[in-house]
């Protein structure tokens, strides 16, 4: 059964944001509760008093990256305060450069919220001399950061990478590489593999050798050559992707990172579902369509390039790109892509999507790679943008104002109404969709 994606239970109603650093914490300094009734109706309302000091908190995760994070302090210096305040709190982790980040909802019946730890990358002072104001930016990356100080060598071998990559964490040689240290909530080996962090259906590989690279950037070469048992090693229909969580108010206690398998031919059951349109037009601000090509016209060129010397892989900024490496091609017919013989409207739906969509907060933990089907509705009838996403970016952004998520979404299956063996995907039906008679 699929997930409603903005329910009352999963979107955030009262946000809240907490910062510590060293010993000093800011955030909320004030919660009360209070009960209105309306005629037979009571409702319960959440007031939340924020310091002055904290004005936003940006959060922006993307596949196969270290999370980001970006907050701004606002310090209004009077004749009895300290101008040096903030610098004295600064300087006492100038040592572990250590920040957490407590962010949720306070209306939520659980308390819900996220401790998130990070390391402060750099700070940036600006003056509002007139208001007497010091405006503090602190930008903040993952622990996992750390994994690119230092460099390593290893040889080439014949072997799974699920493999090579538990060795690299629990093997003989794994303190060498100090993994465990920087991701801590992987430290409990029993843990990790029961709750399938780790993929273990991927085939032996020929692993190339590598000379002076960091361990963060072998761990994705090692994810990037993963191909699943039960597809060709050359498909498109599967891709593993690296995921980092700094979430340290979870089952792991510590950062952590795993590996998710996007399959766009299996049945995802569990995936988020959102209606864009009625009735969800309140908590759905925005949605656009990224390509910067109409799709129902570029599909053609599309067909016409060879796949099998083309490689799939999500790009830093979380969309997938296609490498050109026709030296994996070797010409045998198991290798070829054979496109199924469908109606020109059917391949116009199936071509992949990029989009973006803005909704009310979410507080769920590492939706990178969640699949959410996404039903685009107007006046009723649902528009090919419908169907299959799997998220590449998440930007959370929490202020006074409120709290947003950002998702960035790639399309990897159309949606079922429009690619149906009936008459949905004949000509005759697509041109009733398209309003030509």
């Amino acid at each position: 059964m699929n997930i409603n994606l903005i329910s009352q239970s999963t979107y955030v109603s009262t946000p809240f944001i907490s910062v510590m650093i060293g010993n000093y914490k800011f955030g909320i300094i004030e919660k009360s509760t209070g009960i209105t009734v309306e005629g037979n109706n009571v409702y319960k309302d959440t007031r939340v008093t924020y310091p002055n000091y904290l004005k936003s908190l940006e959060i922006t995760k993307i596949n196969g990256q270290v999370n980001k994070y970006t907050l701004k302090l606002e310090y209004t210096v009077t004749d009895r305060s300290d101008p040096n305040f903030f610098e004295k709190v600064f300087s006492s982790v100038s040592d572990s450069r250590k920040i957490v980040f407590s962010y949720g909802d306070y209306s939520a019946p659980t308390y819900m919220y996220k401790d998130e730890e990070a390391i402060i990358l750099n700070i940036k002072s600006d003056f509002d001399i007139a208001s007497s104001k010091i405006i503090y930016t602190v930008n903040a990356v993952s622990t996992g950061i750390l994994s690119n100080v230092g460099t390593y060598s290893f040889d080439g071998m014949e072997d799974k990478p699920s493999n090579i990559i538990r060795d690299l964490l629990w093997g003989e040689s794994s303190a060498a590489y100090g993994l465990l240290e920087i991701f801590p909530g992987m430290r409990d080996r029993k843990r990790v593999e029961d709750l399938g962090l780790l993929p273990n259906n991927d085939v032996v590989k020929h692993i190339e050798a590598k000379t002076n690279i960091t361990i963060f950037n072998y761990l994705s070469y090692l994810i990037d050559m993963m191909a699943s048992s039960n597809t060709d090693e050359f498909s498109k229909d599967n891709l593993y992707v690296l995921v980092v969580c700094d979430d340290t108010s979870g089952i792991l206690d510590g950062t952590y990172f795993k590996i998710n398998q996007c399959d766009r031919r299996v049945e995802h059951s569990e995936a988020y579902e959102l209606d864009i349109g009625f009735p969800s037009q309140n908590a759905v601000i925005d949605f656009h369509i990224d390509n910067d090509e109409s799709y129902a016209i570029y599909y053609k060129y599309q067909q016409q390039l060879n796949d099998e010397q083309y490689v799939q892989r999500i790009s830093p900024s979380g969309e997938i790109i296609e490498d050109y490496a026709p030296i994996i091609s070797s010409g045998t017919p198991e290798h070829e892509t054979h496109e199924s013989q469908k109606s020109w409207w059917a391949k116009v739906t199936e071509y992949p999507i990029k989009a973006s969509i803005t909704i009310r907060g979410l507080l769920r933990p590492a939706i990178l790679m969640s699949y959410v089907r996404l039903n685009v509705f107007f006046f009723g009838r649902k528009h090919i943008s419908s169907g299959l996403y799997i998220v590449t970016k998440e930007q959370d952004s929490i202020s006074e104002a409120g709290f947003k998520t950002t998702l960035n979404l790639i399309r990897i299956a159309a949606d079922d109404e429009f690619t149906s063996t009936g008459d949905l995907s004949s000509n005759k039906v697509a041109n009733a969709y398209l309003g030509i008679r």
